[in-house]
């Protein structure tokens, strides 16, 4: 029998454009210290599965996160790699991006599911393409996309989830 579990809104922007980006990016930084594992060398330890439609700016989002993190050399979308690994000091960064895969069958055969078990950060764009691959406590951080007039365009929201 599973343990039923609920979600935890730890984060919300608000809407932002995405000339605001950087500045959601800091306050979002600021969250993940105080809801991920930290690491005796520094940065954090976790799984955070970004969810949104194309265009939502995940990968944005992740290359704004790592120049704060002060992540060593450029960054770049993991499409076509599936997996780009970072170093900021001693600290482990691995972006994800599950969008070209078959099936979770697959993630699962590339062992995609081993860097979970590393100590560093994984982001994980498109987790919807390996929903069993996430680990229970992955943390969720949604994109929302919106273009009126009355909206500036984006919102990120982090949940957590917790045993009920």
């Amino acid at each position: 029998m599973t343990t039923p579990t609920k979600q935890q809104r730890v984060f919300d922007s608000d809407w932002y454009s995405i000339e605001g980006l950087h500045a959601v990016a800091m306050r979002l930084n600021e969250v993940l210290k105080q809801v991920l594992t930290p690491l005796s060398h520094g940065g954090y330890s976790g799984v955070v599965a970004l969810h949104g439609p194309m265009g939502a700016g995940k990968t944005t989002l992740v290359n704004a996160l790592c120049q704060i993190w002060g992540v060593d050399g450029e960054t770049a979308s993991a499409t076509f790699g599936l997996v780009n690994a970072y170093k900021a000091g001693e600290w482990p960064i691995f972006h994800h991006d599950l969008y070209r895969l078959s099936g979770e069958e697959e993630a699962w055969d590339l062992g995609l599911s081993e860097y979970f078990e590393t100590d560093g950060l994984n982001l994980v764009e498109w987790p919807e393409r390996a929903p069993g691959l996430m680990p229970p406590d992955a943390l969720l951080l949604e994109l929302l996309v919106e273009d009126t007039l009355d909206s500036p365009g984006r919102r990120a929201i982090l949940w957590q989830v917790q045993a009920s």
